[in-house]
């Protein structure tokens, strides 16, 4: 669990923006010109997006724990954990009853905990995001809106890619000229939003080359070590602040030529090849390439980033709750001293809004850092 944190917290992501400079008319000559500037709300909006699904779950801890305690408090199921064999769903006060025995009591919390969180996955994954909605491909459809690409990096040489780059050239446009361009694509009168050509795949898993990653990590460790060179007198203040910003700009604008040339096979000695994993690859969850020349991205479902997000890692986490952090190191040991669910319920959620406030703020930190968006726009 704490790897997973500290995974997750601290990935290489950075938002590609396809959008290109609209021309001009000049004003002297009547000819057309580059001079036209590039919109930065649209990555600010898949930033901030990104932001919000970190920590988006298929179970909700709100009514996990309320069901738990419901039925463990109000239905009774806790009189089920006396040590004799005459239980029952309610408390007579006329007949003998003998105390609780611990472990009938940490079994008992377990299993409905368990059964409770099983048929909310069960809802979630066979009737929610199928029919109502599904926030991590509404995030890729997000991405193609805007024009915007997400470039991750799990490790140093392995990541994810959502190809976000928008059928219509561009996304920077006003109400009426987006609503004909998803008219078109209902209409099936441009091209599809995938990475190959007549292809729906946008998210891929990716094996990047080594050279791929010295190049990115080469733009980053020069601007962080530009950005905490101590600053001279004359340059403290707001004279350092702009300078850190205008460098912050100049390699956002070379990382993101450097990501969508490679993306386009433009580079001579970086290139990629786009591939399903073998059935062995798939079984085992590796890959067998050879990633030093060439890279390789894997077609996926459409959910294979959410890796780096709790969306992807249910089972993880309903395993910590259930065998670490509810019943074992939380839920029973508060439940055991003070022989109360719903004491113990209450701590348990208490914990857990910590434990997301953390992953929250570490996340919303890494994103600012990494994609050089400023941290006072992600909210």
């Amino acid at each position: 669990m704490i790897h997973m944190f500290v995974v997750q917290a601290t990935i290489d992501i950075f938002l590609i923006d396809w959008e290109r400079p609209k021309p001009v008319m000049s004003s002297k000559d009547g000819q057309k010109s580059e001079e036209g500037a590039v919109s930065i709300w649209r990555t600010y909006f898949v930033a901030n997006e990104w932001n919000e699904i970190q920590t988006c779950r298929k179970i909700n801890p709100i009514l996990q724990l309320f069901t738990t305690v419901f039925f463990l408090h109000v239905v009774g199921f806790q009189y089920l954990a006396s040590a004799d064999p005459y239980s029952s769903f309610s408390l007579d006060s006329s007949q003998y009853r003998s105390g609780d025995s611990r472990v009938f009591r940490f079994a008992l919390g377990a299993c409905v905990f368990l059964i409770i969180g099983l048929i909310q996955w069960l809802f979630h994954t066979l009737f929610y995001e199928r029919f109502i909605c599904d926030e991590v491909r509404e995030f890729v459809d997000l991405c193609s809106m805007a024009n915007i690409s997400v470039f991750i990096m799990q490790n140093a040489q392995y990541g994810y890619y959502i190809h976000g780059r928008s059928v219509h050239g561009r996304a920077d446009t006003d109400m009426k000229d987006m609503y004909n361009q998803l008219k078109r694509e209902e209409d099936n009168l441009c091209g599809h939003r995938g990475l190959l050509p007549n292809s729906e795949q946008q998210t891929f898993r990716a094996a990047l080359p080594k050279r791929l990653r010295t190049q990115y990590d080469r733009v980053l460790n020069t601007l962080n070590m530009q950005t905490n060179q101590p600053a001279s007198r004359m340059e403290r203040g707001a004279g350092k602040a702009a300078d850190s910003f205008l460098k912050s700009l100049e390699a956002y604008a070379v990382l993101n030529r450097f990501l969508s040339a490679f993306v386009d096979h433009s580079l001579r000695d970086l290139d990629y090849m786009v591939k399903d994993k073998l059935l062995f690859e798939s079984i085992l969850d590796v890959e067998f390439e050879d990633t030093t020349e060439k890279g390789f991205f894997y077609n996926d479902s459409g959910h294979s980033f959410d890796a780096v997000l709790f969306y992807g890692n249910e089972t993880t986490l309903m395993i910590f709750d259930i065998l670490h952090y509810i019943t074992i190191l939380f839920f029973s040991i508060v439940d055991l001293l003070a022989q109360n669910f719903v004491l113990a319920g209450c701590l348990t959620y208490l914990m857990d809004l910590i434990l997301v406030e953390i992953r929250d703020s570490a996340g919303k930190k890494n994103l600012a850092k990494k994609t050089l968006v400023d941290e006072r726009f992600l909210i």
